[in-house]
């Protein structure tokens, strides 16, 4: 018996392991870092500390809680049902509703990947010197042949070793004159500051703390986890003993997962506020965020982002990519299969060269990484209430969840968040 590779037309063995380049599918630890805190992340998070100081860090602390809940609600709708968020929304809400919510997702996820492989460019040119555009090409063509060929999890192994740069943040906030009780009082008392350009920072910051391409990526995990005719998957039904488990461990790698992405991202943050804020310092292009990590890196500060930047972009891609095009598949109503997952690798090539056109078009129109990853982000912020919305209200779907209704505080907090992402 042979099995088709989702991402290939190759046979497979039954005997190997199918890759899954748009899961996520990794635990808890240095590659969840990289792909949740992409080049849009890092470089958003050193713009808000380096404009705005420590004002900000409230965001990142007190994000935690809510993010957790709309993790838990996409990974147990995925357990429950078998079936991506996509599919359940689009088989439980009016189409137009589905159509529009989908629509904005892919048009953050397309702006998300062209700002990532621009950044991939910027990062090469800080390493090798070089043409930017050339660099984007070549290393947006490796992330998508890598996506095609490689098993996320096994090239994730490898690639998560150059998020160990990311600890330069941490070090910074260690070796430097840092006002730890100003630090704390604005980490857990929000501050607001009533200007178009503070909320339009919050709303960015929040674009890229939510991460809405995450829980489509967590979702689809969950259905490779529990195949579609499973007891676990029965609408109504409790899961057995086992599957139990097997939710509990999520729920346990959830918390792991999205308090560690907050805590480098505060890191993030908070390493700009002291250095870039306190300097009065611009951040006009990437090669000004790496003043972020000088105190610990010195003279190889710009080269230490570049591989920060080259890293998380290569594990944050599939996802991005890989979420988008399962939201197509939903869209067009695909029915699950060898044939599915051709056009999903197809769809996901085609995001991809969108992605890198995209990416060669604001180089040319002379918009750095920078300001490319915070549009990304505030397109992520402006467009992922309606997702949001539509992922809580399927949490309390009887027909879509069974008996397995999620637990009013997991529900309250998501709310919470979709209530933020909407006034900012």
């Amino acid at each position: 018996m042979v099995r088709i590779r989702p991402w290939s037309l190759c046979p497979l063995r039954h005997e190997d392991r199918p890759a899954h380049a748009w899961a996520a599918n990794v635990g808890a630890g240095l590659a969840t870092v990289g792909a949740d805190n992409d080049p849009g992340g890092i470089l958003t998070y050193s713009l808000a500390g380096a404009q705005y100081g420590f004002d900000l860090l409230w965001l990142c602390v007190l994000s935690v809680p809510s993010m957790v809940a709309l993790q838990w609600i996409a990974t147990r709708v995925g357990a429950v049902t078998g079936r991506g968020l996509t599919e359940n929304m689009r088989e439980h809400y009016a189409r137009w509703l589905f159509l529009l919510a989908v629509a904005r997702f892919l048009f953050a996820n397309t702006l998300n990947i062209a700002a990532d492989v621009l950044a991939m460019g910027e990062a090469a040119q800080l390493i090798f010197n070089g043409p930017v555009g050339w660099f984007a090409l070549v290393f947006g063509g490796l992330s998508l042949a890598m996506q095609w060929c490689v098993p996320y999890a096994r090239y994730a192994r490898v690639g998560k070793w150059l998020c160990v740069t990311l600890f330069c943040y941490a070090g910074t906030l260690l070796v430097s004159d840092v006002p730890w009780r100003a630090a704390l009082w604005d980490a857990f008392v929000p501050h607001i500051t009533w200007s178009e350009h503070f909320f339009a920072m919050v709303l960015a910051v929040l674009g890229t703390t939510v991460s809405p391409y995450l829980l489509f990526s967590q979702a689809e995990q969950e259905v490779e986890a529990h195949p579609r005719g499973s007891a676990a998957v029965q609408p109504g039904r409790a899961p057995l003993a086992a599957d139990s488990v097997q939710l509990q461990t999520a729920r346990r790698e959830t918390l792991i997962r999205t308090m560690l992405s907050n805590v480098f991202g505060a890191l993030i943050l908070g390493a700009a506020a002291v250095t870039l804020h306190v300097q009065h310092a611009s951040l006009a292009v990437s090669r000004d965020a790496a003043q972020s990590i000088a105190p610990v890196a010195h003279g190889y500060a710009t080269q230490i982002l570049g591989i920060a930047l080259l890293g998380t972009a290569m594990l944050a891609l599939p996802p991005l990519a890989g979420s988008a095009a399962h939201a197509a598949a939903s869209t067009f109503g695909w029915t699950r299969g060898a044939e599915r997952d051709r056009r999903i690798a197809l769809t996901l090539v085609g995001l991809m060269t969108g992605g890198a056109l995209i990416a060669i078009l604001l180089h040319a129109c002379r918009v750095d990484a920078v300001r490319a990853c915070y549009w990304s982000a505030l397109a992520n912020g402006m467009t992922v209430t309606p997702v949001l919305c539509l992922l809580v209200l399927l949490s309390r779907h009887r027909e879509a969840v069974g008996a397995l209704k999620t637990h009013v505080v997991v529900q309250l907090l998501s709310w919470l968040a979709v209530m933020a992402t909407g006034a900012g």
